[in-house]
């Protein structure tokens, strides 16, 4: 059975179990996160056969494992470090037999390698697609600019109003 130990954040102490797909965020999500640095909908984490993977839902600041920064559902193994926001959270699970371990060799786990954390292709099953919100291209700050636009517009029909007022009179 695979956790996930929250080392750092507003769940710190906390082990939650991945036994179905869990969504991570700060709000409407199956694991709720008081981080302000946490999108609505951050990132999914699943079973994936003998191991867990994580997956960003395309949140603003990025999902980050073992310091670097993810792009597609990503396997992980007893000992990586997930971040998001500003948790962190650490893969708990039983170590992953060897693949073939012969009759008088000891049966000791492989080290990690790059290769082996390497993002690994979207399973046949991926997630829910009513959940994903669709990639935003890079550079664009829509979450800032409409409010921005929508005051501005405000303040002219404000204006116009105010205007067509004084010249009636």
């Amino acid at each position: 059975m695979h956790r996930l130990h929250c080392t750092d954040g507003p769940l710190a102490g906390h082990r939650i179990e991945v036994t179905s797909t869990l969504v991570l965020g700060r709000q409407a999500a199956d694991l709720e996160i008081d981080d302000p640095q946490v999108s609505r909908r951050h990132a999914g984490v699943r079973p994936a056969g003998d191991a867990i993977e994580v997956e960003d839902l395309g949140s603003l600041n990025g999902t980050w494992v073992n310091g670097t920064r993810i792009d597609g559902p990503t396997r992980l193994a007893p000992g990586d470090r997930v971040r998001v926001g500003d948790t962190t959270f650490e893969v708990e699970g039983p170590a992953v037999p060897p693949a073939s371990a012969g009759a008088g060799e000891p049966s000791a786990r492989a080290p990690a390698t790059e290769a082996a954390r390497a993002p690994v292709p979207p399973p046949a099953a991926p997630f829910d697609p009513a959940l994903q919100r669709p990639r935003q291209r890079p550079g664009i700050a829509s979450r800032r600019l409409t409010p921005t636009l929508l005051s501005f517009g405000t303040v002219i029909v404000t204006a116009i109003a105010l205007v067509l007022y004084f010249a009636m009179r």
